[in-house]
This record gives structure tokens, sequence and C-alpha cells, in this order.
């Protein structure tokens, strides 16, 4: 508790300076207060200001979880790259919807939108954004707001299930099989697994569960899975993807046990939501495979921010968030403001390095991190799979 309050202090005390000797109070008007429509009339006009510093917009919904988690990890790279003279202009969006977010950060002279993180919100701030010519990095999995200067600092599910089924399928493990959740990500992860089993072996189950939330949901989450475990042993899978962590894949696999179900000779796949400690405890998954970034960088970059904010993220954007942050740095240590975050230099052909990995932009607007195959056992996470880049 002492060093994570004398880390806040910090923080306080780097900002403070920051916002001081960018004299921001000086240098603009305050915005005119504008409802949340579609008019644009009533909006102050974005100024880029020349004063050196490089001033960062971030919109996210900083009453949810998923966005105090990112703005923590946007600081973190602020203290890391302060020679860049960075000024983050933030908005929290729970308060004020992504709209006015999006126009009180552009009012105030924001060069580059950072967030938000969910792909309608994404929508809306984009338009914002491309009414005055500034990109925007967001951090959705809905890689259909990617484009006409929205980029998504992502890891897509779709680039990682793509890439262990093509593993798997080489290995000889090409009869497939998937068990979901019944969500929004539940239903990218079956349509992408279906069009990855097809190009590289077959489809010969499927099956989505009621994930586990109450009493109530426990007798259909129980069903759902036997259901599956029964198409899958008639359907002789030798591969299944569990897309999810290991608390519901612990879950599942009692089930699937119970109903006399064994998983023998069957290769368990997963997605990145595996790389927590606890996959390699559940001895049916050792073994098992899934597509990642750098691991090992990214524990790193997890047990640092873990030291500075108390607790570990629970989930990737935060060292994506970080990346965006140090992708600005870079950007805009060497460009002049109004150009400095040009479509030319975002999607610049050698990419960026960061704690992911390495990654560039393609022409979609989404990242492509080089992704590796990891095995899972009892000693951690070893790399059996190269690296490459995930195409768009």
């Amino acid at each position: 508790m002492k060093a994570h309050h004398i880390f806040k202090t910090t923080i306080a005390a780097i900002f403070a300076v920051t916002l001081t000797s960018c004299g921001v109070t000086a240098k603009f008007e305050a915005p005119k207060v504008v409802s949340n429509t579609n008019n644009l009339t009533d909006v102050a006009p974005n100024r880029l200001i020349q004063d050196g510093a490089i001033r960062v917009g971030v919109v996210l919904p900083l009453n949810t979880k998923y966005g105090k988690i990112v703005k923590n990890a946007l600081e973190l790279a602020v203290i890391d790259n302060k020679g860049a003279k960075i000024l983050m202009i933030v908005e929290n969006s729970s308060a004020v919807g992504p709209r006015v977010a999006a126009r009180n950060v552009i009012a105030k002279g924001a060069e580059i939108i950072l967030g938000p993180i969910t792909g309608s919100a994404v929508r809306v701030v984009g338009v914002e954004a491309r009414a005055v010519g500034i990109p925007v990095i967001a951090f959705s999995q809905d890689r259909n707001v990617a484009g006409n200067g929205v980029y998504l600092q992502s890891f897509l599910r779709e680039k990682e299930i793509e890439k262990v089924v093509a593993y798997a399928a080489s290995r000889g493990f090409s009869k497939l099989a998937a068990l979901t959740p019944k969500s929004g990500f539940g239903n990218v992860v079956s349509a992408s697994f279906k069009s990855a089993a097809n190009r590289h072996g077959t489809l010969v189950a499927s099956g989505s569960y009621t994930r586990l939330k109450t009493a109530a949901s426990k007798a259909t989450f129980i069903a759902d899975i036997k259901a599956f475990a029964a198409k899958a042993k008639a359907a002789g899978a030798n591969a299944i993807l569990l897309p999810e962590g290991p608390n519901v894949n612990k879950n599942i696999l009692k089930v699937m046990q119970s109903a006399g179900y064994s998983g023998d000779g069957v290769k368990f796949l997963g997605t990145s939501l595996w790389n927590k400690p606890g996959t390699n405890s559940i001895s049916k998954l050792s073994g098992g495979w899934f597509a990642n970034a750098n691991v090992n960088k990214l524990n790193r970059f997890n047990s640092r921010y873990a030291a500075l904010f108390g607790s570990t993220p629970s989930t990737e954007r935060a060292a994506l968030a970080y990346d965006a942050l140090s992708l600005v740095a870079t950007l805009g240590r060497t460009g002049v403001a109004g150009s400095r975050f040009s479509s030319g230099a975002i999607s610049r052909s050698g990419g960026f390095g960061g704690v992911l990995g390495h990654y560039s932009f393609g022409f979609g607007g989404v990242s492509s991190y080089s992704l590796s195959i990891m095995q899972t056992g009892s000693g951690g996470f070893n790399v059996v799979g190269s690296g490459g880049l995930a195409a768009n």
C-alpha cells in the first residue's frame, strides 16, 4: 500500500509539471458546452497549439473496469516516454458519452485520439475525428470499425484462431470442433473457427453454452456442455477449441468428464485468454496450444503494471494501450504538429516495436502483431511454433 501511494503521488507530480509547462489554460479558450447531438455547428474547432507539446485526446469509459485499466497503462507509457512532452487530455465517455467526449478533446487541441473500447463508441468518435482531420487509435475487437482514419490497436481473435487452427491441422489434428459461449465474443470466435477449420481441415462438431453466472444458469450450462461432448465424441473430433480462460475451462472439462467424455487423444486449442497461470494447472489442457504475441514480454509488462497499480491487468488491452501511446511518442518526437500522425506515418512499412512484440498497421487499419504458438504444461508456456505477422 505504501509503494502504491508513493507511485500515485509521483504520477500526480509528473502530470502537474506537464500541465504547467504546457500552459494549457493560456493557450486555448474553454470549449463551449455542447449537447449529445449530431449538430457540429456548436462545437469549437480543433486548434493545433504550437508549443511543442504532443496533445493526445483520450476517450475512455472510466466508470468501467477496462476503461480504468487502459487509462493506467497510458499513464505508465507517458512516464516511460517523458522525453516526448506528451499532454493527455482525458474525457470520461461514461459520463458524457463518446460523441461529447470526442468533441471536448478536439476542442482542446488534440492531434490524435486514443480510445475508446467498444465498436459502437469507436464509430461515433471516428465521425467526430474525421470532421477535423485527426486520426483515432482505438482498442476495439470489432474490425468493421477500422479504416478511414480509424486504427485498431487490437489483438483480433480471428488472427489467433487462424494461426492455431492452421498449426494444429499441419500436425494431424484436422478433425476440428469448437465450444463457444453464447455471447458476442462467442459469435466472433465461432465464425472465425468455422472459416479456419474449413480452410485447414474439417469442422466435425460445434456447440455453445450459456455462461455460468448464477445458480439458475447452472443447469443450462451443464446441459449445453453435455450435448456438445456427445457430438464431439460421436464425430471423433481430435482437436477442440475452448476459447475462454482457465476458470471457465476448468468447469467445462469437469462437466465433460462427468458425461463420460475423457478427451483422451484430443488436442485442446485456445486463445490468448489462456495466458494465465491457472491454465497450466489444468491437467487436461497440458500440451494444448494457443496463439499469442510475445508472452515473455507481455508477462514482464504485466508484472510491472501490477507493481505500480496493485494488480495484474485482466486484459491485454493494457499492453495494447501502452504500445499505442508509445507509437504516439515515437512519431511525435520527430514530426511536426498537424502532420506527424498522418496515415503514412502510422502505417509506415517498418512498423513499430511494442511490449507485445513487433507490429504494423496494414491497409485495413488493424494492427498485425507477430504471433507464436504456445504450448501449455506444468513448467509454464513454451513456444513451439515460430512467430509471424498475422495477416489483416
